[in-house]
């Protein structure tokens, strides 16, 4: 009889929710264990607030052991293209990283946690090497490892959001030419990563285009509670009318839509023609949505047909695991990261 390891549990505080999620593993195959998602108690709340209910949850839901993992948000970690000595070279690139994202950022490298990754060229470059460095400072870290630790949870994992994500959406590594394309839509903050052969070789945020911001502007324009929003923004994309009845707000909600959509298309766009001159004329294959609304399969389509690509928004449905059953839509879609943090079992960015 196999034996069953479970993963640490991974834990991913966003602007609205507390993710969590377990996997058990049986040979190779994972299999869903525990997965609790519940809103924040509010954008603001610290994380030894948040600890105490991850803790109360983790007792009720059934999470094995004590260990967790978690996905440190993108916008608490430093991240530069710096150009370092191949790793071939046997230079102390790990040193050199250190040295140098330090002094971007004034913190001491050995104040630092550090990972990197090559990106990749059309010909080998025999000096220099473009090398996509993301660093955690260690006083960004403590406070969670000590708020989790009065819990007697012991925090094993530590990881950029970022690549977490790549490793549950991105599925063409093996091929050299193809650039998939990831937004995340996030409530608070949007992002877009380029992801060649498996690795992320750009990151941006995109300005003024975080769905609360957009939920707010559309509740206000028809006058109901934000919670309503989403059924606004389907009618808005499909061309219902299940809350935009009147013609004129609907053609107000729509240009509030169409103007979203469109930041997006224009940085994914500007992105994409940067891209295509520094990695030799590679195109973009895909566009990969995160997004963990009901309006994700719809702003999807949109900003898909917009940059002439397929697209998919990410969810644990694409991964493999058994036992998804039990796991709601919305909450497969917000699970992603942290599916990819439990994922971890060879290392990658880990900190």
């Amino acid at each position: 009889m196999k034996r069953v390891r479970y993963t640490p549990a991974a834990i991913e505080i966003g602007g609205r929710f507390v993710r969590m999620l377990q996997l058990a593993q049986i040979g190779t195959q994972f299999r869903l264990h525990a997965w609790a998602v519940f809103p924040r108690l509010d954008s603001g709340s610290d994380f030894a607030q948040e600890a105490a209910r991850i803790a109360a949850v983790f007792d009720r839901r059934g999470f094995a052991g004590r260990e967790v993992g978690l996905c440190l948000p993108d916008e608490q970690v430093l991240s530069a293209v710096l150009d370092l000595p191949p790793a071939k070279s046997g230079a102390p690139v790990a040193s050199i990283a250190g040295a140098e994202i330090g002094r971007m950022f004034k913190h001491a490298p050995e104040a630092l946690e550090l990972s990197h990754w090559e990106l990749p060229s059309a010909a080998r470059q025999t000096g220099a090497v473009a090398t996509m460095v993301v660093a955690c400072p260690h006083a960004t870290a403590e406070p969670f490892i000590e708020a989790l630790e009065a819990q007697e949870l012991r925090l094993r994992v530590l990881e950029p959001r970022c690549t977490s994500l790549v490793r549950a959406c991105a599925a063409d590594a093996k091929n050299a030419e193809a650039m998939e394309i990831i937004l995340s839509l996030g409530w608070s903050q949007s992002r877009f990563y380029a992801v060649c052969s498996g690795v992320i070789v750009l990151e941006r945020v995109i300005e003024n285009a975080d769905l609360e911001t957009l939920h707010r502007v559309v509740a206000g324009t028809i006058g109901v509670d934000t919670e309503l929003a989403p059924i606004a923004l389907k009618d808005a994309l499909r061309g219902e009318r299940e809350l935009l009845a009147d013609p004129d707000t609907a053609r107000e909600v729509q240009d509030q839509v169409r103007h979203y959509t469109e930041t997006l298309t224009t940085e994914a766009l500007t992105s994409i023609s940067y891209l295509s001159r520094r990695f030799s004329g590679r195109k973009a294959s895909r566009l990969l949505v995160v997004c963990d609304g009901e309006e994700a399969p719809d702003l999807a389509k949109d900003v898909a047909s917009r940059l002439s690509l397929e697209s998919r928004v990410c969810a644990l449905s694409e991964l493999g695991i058994d036992g998804m059953e039990s796991v709601d839509a919305a909450a497969r879609r917000a699970l992603v990261a942290a599916a990819g943090l439990c994922l971890n079992h060879a290392g990658g960015g880990t900190w």
